[in-house]
């Protein structure tokens, strides 16, 4: 196992790290315990839960009390997240449940959990509010470092790292959903520890990838592929995992001793050109950067989601994936905003900012006939293309 300095917390971390947010209940506690000690025998040295993670903090602190006995503390890194409140009080009683459960008598990595923007914490970022009592359990060393946990959207998620307050941030960043890619680059340059969630199922669900998507990552896997293309970056630091159980957890870990040099880089650069190949035959004029260049957009569609969809649905048949994303638009929260293509007034702002001179609205509406899941409304244009009424008619 290879291991990175987390940025200015200066923690060594392995370049997995143990996600256990499948500990909730629905597997055996056994199988939780067993799945923590075995990839801590692996070289995991960071173990990563939640307060709102049902039981794995419980199950996180059984199995510590069991390493803990071979294994030095200061070896194992813990990070759980707390939701940020209006009222200290509620994230000081869940902070003290958290560490009860996980029977530790200090934590390496506490993170306020789901922030999207800065006004969504704004009470809580202040001396009175969870950021004083923060600072005040780092102080007393309770707590060693401190970061935050989003699903949020670019420019949201910009505000939270701009603050500097955080030395470290968890986020979605893939090789099939690079919006957030200013803000891993703008991570590294306030040297902030970045860690990647989820990178198999958030990533593409490439536990289970497609055939078409599977044999352009050859003689990869697709996991292996996305884990690859991430640790290329210098600014990354650690991709989690979660496996429910032991047997789970090797297919994870396949690049563990990956350093983005040698025969591995090779084989990495050889599926790379495969995957950007396929892209290009598949889709061919049709091939959409997600360079952003097309917002902002006066109906506010997500326009590079809605596209990047799109195109993994027709390249490589990640149709469940694309769907799932494409209905959780405008459904609220703070991690796929916007709304969806047939939103689209063909009012043509987009068009000339297009470096690749895409048909935009007509892709996007090509996308949400195929993405869309529910009711697909009919664009109120004529056959010619010109908009008859902003309103679309059903």
């Amino acid at each position: 196992m290879k291991y990175r300095r987390f940025g200015r917390t200066e923690m060594m971390l392995s370049q997995f790290s143990l996600g256990c947010m499948q500990f909730t209940g629905k597997s055996p506690e056994s199988n939780a315990i067993a799945t923590v000690e075995r990839a801590v025998e692996l070289g995991v040295n960071h173990l990563e839960t939640a307060r709102s993670y049902g039981n794995s903090e419980k199950r996180v602190g059984k199995a510590l009390k069991r390493i803990l006995k071979k294994v030095p503390r200061e070896d194992l890194y813990v990070t759980t997240k707390i939701g940020p409140s209006s009222k200290v009080d509620d994230f000081k009683r869940n902070f003290e449940k958290s560490m009860s459960l996980l029977g530790i008598d200090y934590l390496d990595n506490l993170d306020f959990h789901g922030p999207g923007n800065l006004e969504t914490v704004r009470p809580a970022m202040s001396d009175r509010g969870c950021l004083g009592y923060v600072r005040k359990l780092m102080a007393e060393g309770v707590v060693r470092h401190f970061g935050f946990s989003t699903h949020g959207y670019p420019k949201g998620v910009m505000e939270l790292v701009d603050t500097n307050e955080f030395e470290s941030i968890n986020l979605h960043y893939y090789y099939f959903y690079q919006g957030l890619r200013h803000v891993v680059e703008r991570a590294a340059e306030l040297d902030m520890g970045v860690f990647i969630i989820s990178p198999n199922n958030q990533g593409g669900k490439l536990q289970a990838p497609t055939e078409p998507l599977s044999d352009a990552c050859a003689p990869l896997s697709p996991m292996t592929f996305n884990h690859m293309w991430l640790l290329n970056h210098e600014a990354v630091h650690t991709l989690s995992f979660g496996p429910a159980k032991p047997g789970q957890i090797d297919a994870n870990l396949i690049a563990q001793d990956y350093d983005g040099a040698g025969p591995d880089r090779e084989l990495f650069d050889r599926a790379l050109a495969q995957v950007e190949a396929h892209y290009r035959m598949e889709l061919g004029p049709d091939f959409c950067t997600v360079c952003n260049a097309c917002l902002p957009c006066p109906e506010n569609i997500n326009i590079p989601g809605v596209l990047n969809w799109r195109q993994m649905h027709k390249a490589f048949e990640m149709t469940d994936y694309a769907q799932g994303r494409y209905a959780r638009v405008g459904a609220g929260g703070a991690w796929i905003l916007g709304v969806k293509g047939d939103s689209c007034t063909k009012c043509g702002d987009c068009l000339p900012r297009c470096p690749e001179k895409l048909q935009i609205p007509e892709l996007l509406w090509e996308a949400h006939k195929e993405l869309e899941t529910g009711e697909v409304r009919v664009p109120a244009w004529d056959h010619e293309g010109d908009l008859l009424e902003k309103e679309f008619r059903t």
